[in-house]
């Protein structure tokens, strides 16, 4: 006979599909944050309380749940969320758009039990009443439990105030689930079986431990929440009508490490980093509205981790929008970014060293030639999109500024890492440390010269979506994708897209590469020579103001001593004699002592108390002097009987004070050698073990059968050429200097006065260019003075003919232009003081269209500046700014005139923080753009001189300014000439 047996649920189900399906704290808690991104909420947030006994807590403000949703939902394990195809409740989206579930397999709610034993669940939907819950998770544990027995006590309240009163009985039948109760004594005796069947089993593995039923009891009749660890809660507080708090006693030991009491040692160090790595980022911080990606997301959810010690809140993880996020990628000097459709074809733009090499989809990679990509309805991978970027290492390899540099090192320490966001939310573990599903650091680990890409200093991601991207599908613990054939293909075609633009732009093997590098260390040594004259020549000057700040007033003092001493001193005998000497020999050293050298060239605000130094140490030398003569004189007159005891007693004066000063300068020097041995040893020590830490690994490679030996030997001599290079730059040029040093060569001298002439030379220059631009501008206005002049001799014909009304008014009109542009030449004049003043978008365009009224009015041509232009604000001599635009405007003019151009227009903006000056003229020719920028070079075929672009340049360069021609498309504003100046320090109002 044939018989029907159903399934039997243990309690220990729960147990294994919660706690120990996730692999660890910080995931569980992503799967609780994605439950609340699933209930449309716009913010979740994790607090953990530093009481006597911690206390984790989540909130959200999604759209909660009424008592029969979590009866019919909540604790149905395995909800069929994946099947349910209806739409959500408009009202439950809360004016956000329909999202796609995250949660697949309705399990994501028992992840709590990672975080603690013990939960009291609140939860609230709009127009219902709260509903609580209070679980233990150890009873799951039970293996001998059925889950029908299992009893989960539910409250229902309709004001916030009323849950702590109903929460002793919500412990009171808790502990039900442990002693059973009257009311179902067959329960009961099934429970008692059960617990004491564990409590044996348990007892006879770990005979001094506690049993199971006992501690859970303990821990239910100790626990405690407060008021205050909900109340952060905005449905708490008021500010949301809808929202789950979930609430974790005797927490997980990963939240208790995130506590500030908690003293940090190596493990719980480790820990929070790790849960710094996974949380952080949980939203794609790179999604950009102005990009063009097919299946990236913003996802509108924000989140949040907060200690509280003594109520005080600490935030340690927050939404990374603020630190990391597109605009900061794309100031790296290396970055590639676009979508990848369903062949396996990237289509995108790359940046390489600071500059864009190819834009919007005109950068192409093909998939690997052995690699057919799966378009099975089971194994399509399906397009998706991608973006990363980094920076050189090295800092003598880098395009970037030394701030930008510095900055972005800053950023790695935290932010770095490849990730993969589904929907805009994080797909863990891809991006910590411990995960290489790409294998960029497998691949770097055998070449780290050919590899470019290093995990540690990356910042991107890939973005996929489970509407396109369905067969990426997580394995059961969240602990990555299964590895079926989507997986493998995403890994294939990210890691060659990888490889291939590192190849072709930035990795040793790249052309580019080869070319240009060259050329960015020359700039980088250049830069940094100047940043090291500068700091010596700031150091120089710090110490010379300051020995002046000290020395200065006892100067005075000695001045005003001396003159005293002089008025009154007699010299009548051999004692008087002897005195003097002694009071010359006190003068000159304490003048010696007070002796300043090195004044910089530019003193500034010093410069009156170096002139009273000056002026007070000339003094006191002359009272020197002036007691020297009284004592040549004395002594004929005195006629000493023992001359040589005088001499004596000078020569050990004089002895002593050098062998006192030689001592000074001999214990200084010793410290100082003593502390740079130190440096240097360590220095050497830390280099010699540099090749070993690098080669090593290829030795094991080629053990391992992962290397050949070629290969092998090809990256050590790589390797070995890049670290003597490196050492030769950091020891030869230490050595140098110590040779220099050994041959009695002032290097101090050498490198102050080189200082010296150096600044000297510059301003120099700057006040030659600013002489040279005045002369353009002055040829300029000259031009339009003559025009004026002709106005007046017509206006003087006309009055001798007779037409006196109308000649007076041209000669009236004639002179007020000409006073007018004389008026111009104010801001321009180099002579006297040259200040630097806030010049504003706004003023420069009305000085143009003043300067160029006539022309622009007679030739019909429109002048314009955008509202970004007019809000440009910089600090800078006007004598520097302004002839650049009279420069390019002019030269716009006359293009614009000689080509005939129709509807003529001049334009003043502003892109991506550049000002471009631009017209719709004919352009420059491709074969002219190399050479606009040099002295002589004009195509003009009359009044060309080829010297106003040159000096353009110059001269913005003496302010740190930089002027180009645009070639690139997004520089360019009108159809014809654009030329695109980065004012440093340059802002938008």
């Amino acid at each position: 006979m044939i018989e029907t047996l159903s399934f039997r649920t243990q309690a220990r189900t729960v147990d294994h599909l919660g706690r120990e399906q996730i692999a660890d704290c910080p995931t569980a808690i992503s799967e609780l944050w994605k439950n609340a991104y699933d209930a449309y909420a716009r913010n979740v947030s994790l607090h953990i309380f530093d009481d006597p006994e911690p206390v984790a807590a989540i909130f959200d403000d999604g759209h909660g749940m009424s008592f029969e949703e979590f009866e019919h939902r909540w604790l149905i394990v395995g909800t069929n969320s994946k099947f349910d195809k209806s739409v959500e409740n408009e009202a439950d989206r809360d004016g956000l758009p329909k999202r796609t579930k995250q949660g697949q397999k309705g399990i994501g709610r028992l992840s709590s039990a990672n975080l603690g034993p013990l939960l009291l669940l609140v939860s609230k939907r709009k127009e219902h009443d709260f509903v609580a819950a209070l679980i233990d998770w150890r009873v799951f544990e039970n293996p001998y439990l059925v889950l029908s027995d299992i009893e989960v006590p539910v409250i229902r309240f309709k004001e916030p105030g009323q849950l702590f009163k109903f929460l002793p009985e919500l412990f009171e039948r808790l502990m039900d689930n442990i002693w059973g109760s009257p009311n179902d004594l067959k329960r009961t005796e099934r429970l008692k079986l059960a617990w004491e069947t564990y409590d044996r089993v348990s007892l006879e593995e770990a005979p001094e431990s506690e049993k199971p039923s006992q501690l859970i009891a303990n821990t239910i009749i100790n626990a405690h929440f407060d008021e205050h660890q909900i109340e952060p809660w905005s449905v708490w507080s008021g500010e949301s009508q809808h929202g789950t708090a979930l609430l974790v006693s005797d927490i997980n030991h990963d939240l208790r490490a995130q506590l500030g009491t908690v003293e940090p040692n190596s493990s719980i160090k480790s820990i929070r980093e790790q849960f710094f790595a996974t949380l952080s980022a949980f939203t794609d911080p790179f999604v950009d509205s102005t990009a063009n990606e097919k299946n990236a997301f913003d996802p509108q959810f924000t989140y949040e981790v907060i200690t509280w010690t003594n109520q005080v809140p600490n935030s340690i993880i927050e939404d990374e929008q603020d630190a990391i996020n597109r605009s900061v990628t794309d100031e790296m000097e290396h970055v590639l970014s676009g979508n990848i459709d369903g062949d396996g074809v990237f289509h995108g733009h790359i940046k390489a060293f600071g500059e864009w090499r190819k834009l919007g989809t005109d950068y192409k990679i093909y998939p690997p030639k052995d690699f057919k990509v799966p378009k099975g309805p089971t194994t399509l991978i399906g397009p998706f999109s991608l973006h990363v970027a980094t920076f050189e290492l090295k800092r003598d390899n880098s395009t970037l500024s030394d701030a930008d540099h510095s900055r972005f090192l800053g950023l790695a320490e935290q932010h770095s890492g490849f990730l993969v966001f589904r929907n805009g939310l994080r797909v863990l573990p891809y991006g910590r440390t411990d995960n290489d599903f790409f294998q960029i650091e497998t691949r770097r680990s055998i070449s780290a010269g050919r590899e470019f890409w290093n995990a540690r200093r990356m910042f991107g991601r890939v973005a996929i979506s489970r509407e396109i991207n369905p067969n990426l599908k997580d394995k059961a613990g969240r602990e990555g994708f299964i590895d079926n054939q989507s997986a493998k293909a995403l890994r294939i075609l990210v890691a060659n897209i990888l490889r291939r633009a590192a190849y072709e732009y930035f990795g040793q093997a790249s052309e580019l590469r080869k070319k240009i590098l060259p050329d960015i260390q020359e700039r980088n040594a250049k830069a940094k020579a100047e940043i090291e004259r500068k700091n010596l020549s700031k150091k120089n000057a710090l110490k010379f103001r300051s020995r002046l700040k000290v020395n200065l007033p006892k100067l005075i003092e000695l001045t005003e001593s001396t003159r005293n001493v002089i008025s009154s001193f007699e010299i009548t005998n051999q004692q008087d004699l002897e005195n003097i000497q002694s009071l010359i020999n006190d003068i000159s050293n304490q003048l010696s002592d007070l002796r300043i050298t090195g004044a910089p060239t530019k003193l500034g605000s010093s410069e009156d108390d170096y002139r009273a130094f000056r002026n007070s140490y000339s003094l006191v030398q002359d009272f020197v002097r002036e007691l020297e003569e009284r004592r040549a004189i004395a002594i004929e007159e005195i006629n000493p009987d023992k001359p040589e005891d005088i001499a004596q007693k000078q020569l050990n004066s004089f002895a002593g004070r050098l062998q006192a000063k030689l001592r000074s300068w001999k214990k200084e020097i010793e410290a100082i050698q003593g502390a740079e041995r130190e440096r240097v040893k360590k220095l050497f020590e830390e280099r010699t073990k540099v090749f070993h830490s690098l080669a090593m690994p290829l030795v094991e490679q080629v053990k391992m059968g992962k290397l050949e030996l070629d290969s092998a030997l090809e990256e050590m001599k790589k390797i070995q050429t890049v670290l003597d290079t490196e050492n030769e730059d950091t020891f030869q040029s230490y050595l140098d200097t110590l040779e220099i040093m050994s041959e009695n060569i002032n290097i101090e001298l050498i490198a102050s006065q080189g200082t010296s002439e150096n600044v000297a030379l510059r301003d120099e220059i700057n006040r030659l260019n600013e002489v040279a631009q005045l002369g353009v501008t002055v040829e300029i206005v000259g031009h339009e003075l003559s025009s004026h002049e002709r106005m007046v001799r017509e206006g003087l014909r006309q009055v001798k003919s007779g037409r006196h009304e109308p000649g007076a008014r041209l000669i009236e009109e004639g002179f007020e232009a000409l006073s007018e542009q004389l008026g111009f030449l104010s801001p321009l004049k180099v002579s006297g003081n040259r200040i630097r003043r806030k010049i504003s978008g706004e003023e420069i365009f009305g000085y143009l269209e003043q300067f160029f009224h006539s022309v622009l009015r007679s030739r019909r041509i429109k002048i314009n500046a955008s509202d970004d232009f007019q809000r440009l604000s910089l600090y800078e001599q006007p004598s520097r700014i302004l002839p650049v635009f009279i420069n390019l405007v002019n030269n716009s003019v006359y293009w614009l005139v000689n080509s005939h151009i129709e509807d003529p227009v001049i334009a003043l903006s502003v892109i991506n923080g550049k000002v471009v000056v631009s017209d719709n003229g004919p352009g420059i020719d491709q074969l002219d753009q190399e050479s606009l920028f040099k002295i002589f070079f004009s195509r003009k075929s009359s009044r060309g001189r080829g010297i106003g672009l040159y000096l353009c340049r110059t001269n913005l360069m003496a302010g740190g300014h930089t002027i180009e021609y645009a070639t690139e498309r997004n520089s360019r504003y009108l159809s014809g000439a654009n030329f695109v100046i980065d004012f440093k320090g340059a802002s938008i109002d």
